[in-house]
């Protein structure tokens, strides 16, 4: 059993040690595409909130 579990953790050692890991710049710039993606996402939500709020008010008071 403990003979498995080391084989385990020495392959996934070796796995880790193959993984291509971004750089600094590349997570800066990941980070900024995400955080513009989800400001421009909420500005539109927020624009189709409002319009709906307004459509349904008027419905309701008629």
């Amino acid at each position: 059993m403990f003979e498995s579990l080391k084989t385990f953790f020495e392959e996934a050692r070796s796995e880790f040690k193959k993984i291509s890991w971004p750089t600094w710049d590349e997570i800066k710039g990941s980070t900024a595409v995400v955080c513009t993606t989800i400001l421009f996402l909420m500005v539109v939500l927020a624009l189709y909130d409002f319009g709906i709020e307004k459509l349904v008010g008027l419905v309701v008071k008629q």
